[in-house]
């Protein structure tokens, strides 16, 4: 069995090892975060208790809670879930070998199509979430950028893998194509505007799965 090199959660050695680039035309970016829908009066009642959630309660929430009481309810209000074509997954592996260098993650968050037995197949979108600052061993856009080039490798169809990272209620969100990799300003989930754009974003994650 050959032997492969483990990518560590370095963004420094997984840019070097991929040659990834910052690209200056950040064009699915920029159409990913300028996704606009009108909430309907429960998705506008759910936004606005997730809003005061934040707004009262968000430094003071570990992980779990986080995921509880901020990422479910944004899938809730983006419903993008559709039978087998598209569903919100969490805690699953992933992993992927490249260039002998093996790519393992645990996806905090993962939108992807699914089998038959409600597994992931075909990933699109991935949010890892991290509640303390970043440090060298767990660097959630680290960890989020290992799954979405080992989605790149599995899908082999040249298009764009979507992420994001979340740290507290700080997020960011993320496109890759090819070796060009683009990050957005942070989105504040306190702040009522950003938490509805990061609602539209997730929900547009249906017409980039079509």
């Amino acid at each position: 069995m050959p032997e492969y090199t483990k990518m560590p959660f370095d963004l420094s050695v997984i840019a070097e090892v991929f040659q990834l680039v910052s690209n200056p035309d950040c064009k699915h970016l920029d159409k990913w975060l300028s996704a606009k829908y009108e909430l309907n009066d429960f998705e506008q009642l759910l936004l606005n208790r997730t809003h005061l959630e934040m707004e009262n309660n968000g430094d003071y929430l570990n992980e779990e809670e986080i995921k509880i009481r901020l990422i479910a309810p944004l899938f809730q209000i983006a419903n993008i879930d559709e039978a087998l074509n598209l569903r919100v997954f969490y805690e699953r592996p992933l992993s992927a070998v490249i260039n002998n260098y093996s790519l393992s993650v645990i996806c905090d968050c993962m939108v992807a199509s699914a089998g038959l037995f409600r597994t992931p197949v075909k990933p699109y979108f991935f949010l890892q979430e991290f509640k303390k600052a970043k440090g060298e061993k767990k660097d959630p856009e680290a960890q989020m950028l290992v799954a979405m080039l080992a989605a790149q490798e599995r899908n082999q169809d040249e298009k764009p893998i979507y992420g994001g990272y979340l740290i507290g209620s700080h997020w960011r969100l993320a496109t890759l194509v090819g070796k060009a990799y683009c990050l957005s300003r942070p989105f504040l989930a306190f702040k009522k505007e950003d938490l509805l754009q990061l609602a539209c974003s997730l929900r547009y994650l249906k017409i980039i799965a079509q």
